[in-house]
């Protein structure tokens, strides 16, 4: 594509070169720079891509959009622009000619749910003939395969790259999580979405938001009138019974559909709820009248709101209730979202994401709903470091209170001292003179330590990393999965 017409709606201060050459590929990453691309340079957290822009040069780049001229060879034609971040996204939809009008896509956000909710969705529309692809933290699928993005929501050019390869392939829709960041820093601008959903809204990343009104104040973004031309959408599809979710009901310009267990003023009701180790069965009702009933092999009444968002969406998009039914039902599970590990036998092992306080609470809640009469709950648990320091005490406080049995150990510990985290997480936990807690840094050795004092009767709930298969520790990511450590220390038996 030519550069003039990739630079379309691009308000720039400067020009320096030719601006008709055929661009053949967009990055914002130097070490994927082709001969012919075009290389925006963006200044991240730790780096500035301007840092990067001979490296392009040398690799093939015969274009530079920059917040400053660069020092480039001459024939390195230079867009000067206030705000490369602010552009990206208008130059990805342009270069890929917005394949995202193209499909049926729903974006969901919130802080618990995202990924679940996103399964189910794609669940139903397979039963009901709708061909889609998926962008989820724990996975992405296009057409039975699974790309790796690095982070929940991927930057513009990914995004959009993906989208068209799901137009190639046929795909009629696609939906995906919408992380906070992805909002604030306009990976999700100019996509054109056609629904959002609203799962919740509890503490998380108020490292990045420092405040929960300011972390509100970016999610609520996708739902008001003033930012429909950055991000599009048509309805919204929103949990009544969350505080910030009815202040988005108020304030929303979007056609809603409210879903809730709690109120009968909704739009979409669950009711007659039964949720055991074996899963769930309840009846959803609608304002229309339509009733049905659900059945799922997820647990929790956290996956009861995510079954009623997916089929409060399925619902507005006019698919049958049979398949509604149908995709529910199909879905087993999601790795690392209240995984039980099948180890032929007791104690049971469960493990899930849960990295907030209100997450840790939800699973704590379902774990103890489905232990056997005599059995105990034996938690394991830790913090990320360098990140939200607020919720560690608090998280401490939950399990210590829920759980019958604590250990501390060690999550993604990134730059911070292992230590030094599960002792800001064990201030929380109450009674310190009671020993009904350990502190295990090692994480290996605190999930063998958990098996090792559980009975027959007892459920250990390994929390934090899920679906993860790594640590994140000093700038490496080093191979690790709470699901191996179980099956190899049973292996050991």
């Amino acid at each position: 594509m030519l550069l003039n017409r990739i630079l379309n709606n691009i308000d720039y201060k400067d020009a320096y070169g030719g601006m008709d050459k055929n661009i053949k590929d967009i990055s914002i990453d130097s070490r994927k720079i082709s001969k012919g691309s075009l290389f925006i340079a963006i200044t991240g957290f730790e780096k500035d891509g301007h840092d990067f822009a001979s490296g392009a040069a040398r690799k093939g780049a015969v274009a530079v959009i920059a917040q400053k001229k660069l020092d480039l060879p001459e024939k390195i034609t230079q867009i000067i622009v206030n705000d490369t971040r602010m552009a990206l996204p208008v130059i990805s939809s342009n270069f890929f000619d917005r394949p995202a009008r193209k499909l049926i896509l729903t974006g969901v956000t919130g802080t618990n749910g995202k990924t679940t909710t996103c399964f189910l969705i794609n669940s139903i529309l397979n039963s009901a003939g709708i061909s889609s692809s998926m962008i989820t933290t724990v996975a992405s699928y296009l057409n039975g395969l699974s790309p790796c993005f690095e982070r929940t929501t991927p930057e513009s050019p990914d995004l959009n790259r993906f989208f068209m390869k799901s137009v190639e392939k046929g795909m009629r829709a696609s939906c995906m999580e919408i992380s906070s960041h992805s909002i604030d820093l306009y990976r999700v601008a100019h996509i054109d979405f056609d629904y959002f959903i609203f799962t919740n809204l509890s503490q998380d990343h108020l490292d990045y938001h420092k405040s929960m009104e300011d972390y509100f104040s970016v999610k609520e973004r996708l739902f008001l009138k003033k930012f429909r031309p950055v991000f599009g959408g048509k309805k919204a599809i929103i949990n009544m019974d969350d505080e910030y979710g009815r202040t988005l009901l108020g304030e929303t310009d979007l056609e809603s559909i409210s879903y809730s267990i709690e109120s009968n003023g909704s739009d979409v009701k669950a009711s007659s709820i039964i949720s055991s180790a074996e899963g769930i069965s309840m009846y959803i009702e609608t304002k229309k009248g339509a009733g049905f009933e659900i059945n799922s092999s997820l647990c929790g009444n956290f996956n009861v709101y995510n079954i009623l968002a997916a089929a409060a969406l399925a619902l507005s998009m006019n698919i049958d209730i049979k398949c509604i039914r149908e995709g529910i039902s199909s879905l087993g599970g999601v790795p690392g979202r209240f995984e039980k590990i099948l180890t032929g036998g007791r104690p049971a092992v469960i493990v899930d994401y849960a990295h907030t306080p209100d997450g840790l609470k939800n699973v704590l809640r379902t774990a103890r709903g489905i232990i056997p009469e005599g059995g105990r709950l034996i938690s394991v648990f830790g913090c990320g470091g360098d990140r939200d320091r607020k919720k560690r005490k608090i998280m401490g406080e939950i399990s210590g209170r829920m759980a019958d049995f604590t250990i501390l150990t060690s999550d993604n510990p990134r730059s911070e001292p292992p230590g030094s985290i599960i002792d800001m997480i064990e201030e929380g936990i109450p009674g310190h003179g009671v020993k009904k807690y350990l502190k295990i840094a090692d994480r290996k050795e605190a999930i063998y330590r958990a098996l090792k004092m559980a009975c027959d009767r007892d459920l250990v709930l390994i929390a934090g990393k899920g679906h993860e298969d790594y640590q994140e520790i000093k700038g490496m990511k080093i191979p690790f999965s709470d699901q191996e450590i179980v099956r190899r220390w049973y292996g050991k038996k």
